[in-house]
């Protein structure tokens, strides 16, 4: 353990020695951006030289397999690019293979490593099926690996480094997909979903503060549909997130996760039901949807969104990167809760969130382990991490690391969440019949298609009839 303590002190050493340097090298060039880390590595000979003789000591070598879950024009793929090439100047005789899958990671991971290929970290999202819950037979538990000095944040571990409700997150699904309780993923990327709005719509329509009830909710879109913008919408890539988000502020998420999955169909009855139906009744009557949202593709309603077309859309951290090219860098976000919906248990409002984050994991029967989780830590380090949230607007997973500025409004929700709540609120837990039976339905309710009287009814007898012999 000692040799090892050493090697890695080595190494940090090596490391932060080429940091330095290569940051000086940003800095004193003011009309270049940052160069190249290859270019970087032939311009500063000594430093390369330093670093290599260091890096020499630590002993690290071999070659690590990386799949990364982004593909290779996002500007996420960009940050890991130059990190992966800042490791391998400081570490000249590990050799990375980055491999950019892009989302097809989903289908890809699990048939790669059941074919025996090499791959020590890939990179998805903890709760997916190339996360813990598809690949537990695969996943690394990191919980002594946390444990090592973390990089750029002294005197702090690589666990104490990060955001601890990641970190609690994650741990919680070592236990639902039966794990042996532990962190099997390091945690980068985070996300959070909540109401996303143009403040120039809002201010056009007198509206100085975002609504925190939904009786507020209501008063804003009718000042916002006066003004001239559809005061909602959303586009069939995430209709589910907006019933489950309406559920779970008034039940909490649990209790949606046991309405989806009622067997009975007795759930549906409950008179939360049927003012969750009235509600969005009132939401079409009021002419509140934008008028597009029947037959909206994603993603079409975001950049309603940024036209100013809408004015609200639940959605997603990542939403700012993604219209970026076309609302450009000045364009005024602003983002509130789901407000608290009125007759509720007591287990919803503020206090749970939809938060998560994509993760790196390392490969259990990995033969580079020690390289790949010195990779990894680099990777997380507070300079890469806020390098991520200026070039990719994407939410540090360190601590006391500066977020983009068109998600500052996310970060005290983000940070203040009390309950991790999965996708949808629960909703995601009713798998098919959440997709091919809920949602068709919601979306009949909404067009005027169902009387709300019918919304509950109807999917208790759905429900009865999905669940059968099941």
């Amino acid at each position: 353990m000692k040799k090892r303590q050493k090697k890695l002190t080595g190494l940090l050493l090596a490391m932060s020695m080429v940091l330095t340097l290569l940051a000086g090298c940003g800095s004193s060039n003011t009309t270049n951006n940052a160069a190249p880390p290859e270019a970087t590595k032939e311009n500063t000979p000594t430093a390369t030289t330093e670093a290599t003789t260091e890096v020499k000591a630590s002993g690290l070598e071999g070659k690590v397999v990386f799949w990364s879950m982004w593909s290779s024009t996002e500007p996420q793929a960009k940050v890991i690019e130059s990190a992966v090439a800042e490791f391998k100047a400081a570490n000249p005789e590990v050799e990375v293979d980055l491999k950019f899958t892009g989302r097809d990671i989903l289908k890809l991971i699990k048939p790669a490593l059941d074919g025996g290929e090499q791959i020590d970290i890939w990179e998805a999202d903890p709760g997916s099926p190339a996360g813990i819950q598809g690949m537990k037979d695969y996943v690394m538990k990191l919980d002594d690996l946390l444990a090592e000095p973390s990089i750029g944040m002294e005197g702090k571990s690589v666990k104490d480094s990060m955001i601890p409700s990641l970190l609690s997150w994650i741990q919680s699904l070592s236990i639902k997909y039966g794990l042996e309780e532990g962190i099997y993923s390091i945690p980068q990327q985070p996300y959070a979903v909540l109401f996303f709005y143009n403040k120039e719509v809002y201010e056009k329509a007198g509206i100085t503060k975002a609504p925190a009830t939904w009786d507020e909710f209501l008063a804003d879109a009718e000042k916002i549909k006066a003004a001239g913008s559809a005061p909602l919408t959303f586009d069939d890539a995430y209709r589910d997130l907006f019933i489950g988000s309406y559920l779970a502020n008034a039940m909490g998420a649990d209790w949606v996760s046991q309405l989806v999955q009622d067997k009975t169909g007795e759930m549906w009855n409950d008179p939360i039901i049927l003012q969750f139906a009235k509600d969005m009744a009132n939401l079409n009557a009021k002419g509140f949807f934008s008028n597009k949202i029947a037959g909206s593709k994603y993603p079409a309603a975001q950049q309603d969104l940024v036209l100013g077309g809408s004015a609200a859309y639940l959605n997603g951290t990542w939403l700012p990167n993604e219209v970026l090219a076309t609302s450009g860098p000045d364009f005024k976000w602003g983002t509130f809760q789901f407000p608290d919906v009125p007759n509720g248990n007591g287990k919803g409002g503020k206090q749970g969130l939809i938060f998560g984050s994509q993760g790196m994991f390392i490969n259990k029967s990995s033969k580079n382990a020690e390289a790949a989780f010195e990779l990894i830590k680099h990777i997380v380090s507070k300079q890469i991490q806020e390098k991520m949230a200026k070039d990719a607007l994407a939410i540090p997973a360190t601590i006391d690391s500066e977020w983009p500025a068109m998600l500052a409004e996310a970060e005290a929700a983000f940070l203040n969440a009390k309950e991790n709540m999965p996708w949808g609120g629960g909703i995601g837990d009713g798998g098919d019949f959440t997709l091919a039976t809920i949602v068709p339905t919601f979306m009949e309710l909404i067009t005027g298609k169902l009387k709300p009287e019918e919304f509950g009814p109807k999917l208790s007898a759905e429900a009865k009839k999905f669940y059968a012999g099941k």
